[in-house]
């Protein structure tokens, strides 16, 4: 889990104020679990405001330097003003993340990013064969939405293996967003209002051990029966490997999977995953 979970405080269900979200970073970074905190992710058009707050609240000369990943909306040029100046001695743009409808415009985004900036393309699930050759081309990540705050939201099991496959064969790497506040698959309330729908909703721990299994190149099988586990007690964590089902992955293996494809996902709760892996006694 280092650096896995990248902060998206100021998004729903959350929907912090900046002040809020960057006081909360600030929280984490300072925390006994900052170890697996990743980026801060914030939204081109408003990186004037998160840096109105970060100079607020932030920061000593011997603070961490922030990641930001940065959200870019269609007005490409807008936001590309926006980044420019961002990266100073607190503060680092480490990745962009960019939307794109079909092959053709996943390569018009790209070409307008200088070689080396670390881009997540997001893209309907559907379009996965015809967007990962572009990717590899522009050595870009794919990123996935993996829920929501309506149970409409959240991919089917297969829908998830299937990307996964194919971002494992084309060797392009991946983030998710959306819907992974939980370690493992199950039915939980979407929001925090006392009223929320409840909706079966993936868990982190099964979609990442599903990478490990793509990455090593496993059957489509494997990965749905994987992503489909719903008992905690399925998962055993040793200190060297962890065993689940059939399956089996020691932390050589999980370590290479995160370094090089199973990148990270987006939470707009950084506690609630923390908590819950240490409520099942997994660290």
């Amino acid at each position: 889990m280092r650096g896995l979970v990248d902060y998206a405080g100021l998004f729903p269900p959350a929907g912090l104020a900046m002040p809020a979200a960057v006081r909360a970073y600030r929280e984490y970074l300072a925390g006994d679990d900052a170890w697996a905190l990743g980026k801060f992710v914030v939204p081109a058009s408003r990186l004037a405001e998160f840096s109105a707050s970060f100079n607020e609240v932030c920061c000593g000369e011997r603070e961490p330097v922030w990641g930001l990943s940065v959200l870019v909306s269609d007005d490409l040029t807008g936001d590309a003003m926006a980044m420019e100046g961002v990266t100073q001695g607190a503060m680092s743009l480490d990745s962009v993340e960019v939307k794109a409808k079909s092959a053709a415009d996943a390569e018009r985004i790209l070409q307008d990013f200088a070689p080396g900036v670390d881009v997540f393309v997001e893209f309907e699930p559907e379009r996965t064969r015809e967007m990962l050759p572009v990717l590899a081309r522009f050595s870009a990540r794919a990123k996935i939405r993996t829920g929501g705050v309506a149970a409409g939201a959240f991919p089917s099991v297969e829908t998830v293996a299937e990307f996964l496959a194919a971002c494992a064969r084309e060797k392009v790497g991946f983030k998710a967003t959306a819907g992974l506040h939980h370690a493992v698959r199950g039915g939980y309330k979407l929001t925090y209002e006392s009223n929320s729908v409840r909706a079966t909703m993936h868990g982190f721990v099964n979609v990442f051990l599903a990478a490990v299994l793509a990455w090593r190149g496993e059957s489509m099988k494997a990965l749905v029966e994987t992503l489909s586990v719903s008992d905690a007690a399925a998962f055993a964590f040793g200190e060297d490997e962890v065993r689940w089902r059939r399956f089996e992955a020691g932390v050589d293996e999980i370590e290479a999977v995160r370094r090089k494809f199973a990148m990270s996902y987006g939470s707009c709760s950084f506690t609630e995953p923390l908590e819950e892996v240490k409520e099942y006694g997994w660290l």
